[in-house]
Parts: structure tokens; C-alpha cells; sequence
């Protein structure tokens, strides 16, 4: 999916670390494509990012395009989602949430 608004995908390290240094508040998801909550997760992400432009949605594929952020971030299950502000990592989760949990946690960390 290509880039939209306050939505990106990472295809490298670089980019995500520029990405990161905005003041919004940065939801990084890494997934994978063979991943099937991924699949799940990665729409209901993108409309919450879409009505929300205080948030920036960073989309980083983790097992062919960034391997060395997966490691960084010492992810070792899919989907990984990482609530970041001023690049300290401020919530997380792993697998599939309910939106109204996931706003809930945007409103906490903003």
C-alpha cells in the first residue's frame, strides 16, 4: 500500500528513523506478509490513522523488507504494534486488538 497523508511504509531503517523524530505520536506496526492477524489488523490501523491525523501510522514489513528493525525491536511475534513519542516507545501490543482498545490507547499516549 502506498503512502498516504500520515500513513507510511518503511522500506528501510533510514526512513523509519526519520519518520520517528516528528512530535506526533508515532503507531509503528510491524508485520508480516504471510501473516494472516496481520491482514486483519493492518485495515483497522489504516482507518483509525485515517480519522486521526495527531498520529502517524508507520507500516514496517518485517520478514523480507526489515529484518534489522525486527531485531532492534526484538520482535519475534507478528503483528508487533509500538506506541512511540520522541522515539521512547510509550505502549505496545501483539496480535489482533479492538479498535475501541486501540483508541484507547492513542488518548492515553498522545
Amino acid at each position: 500500500m502506498a503512502e498516504s497523508g500520515n500513513i507510511i511504509e518503511i522500506t528501510s531503517k533510514e526512513k523509519f528513523d526519520e519518520a520517528v523524530k516528528t512530535e506526533k505520536l508515532v503507531i509503528a506496526d510491524f508485520w508480516g506478509v504471510y501473516c494472516m492477524p496481520c491482514k486483519v489488523l493492518k485495515p483497522l490501523l489504516h482507518k483509525i490513522a485515517s480519522e486521526h491525523p495527531e498520529i502517524l501510522l508507520l507500516t514496517v514489513e518485517v520478514q523480507e523488507w526489515n529484518p534489522e528493525l525486527a531485531a532492534e525491536y526484538n520482535i519475534d511475534s507478528i503483528p508487533a504494534v509500538f506506541f512511540l513519542k520522541k522515539w521512547e516507545i510509550v505502549d505496545s501490543f501483539i496480535g489482533v486488538m479492538p479498535e475501541k482498545e486501540i483508541l484507547e490507547k492513542i488518548e492515553a499516549n498522545k
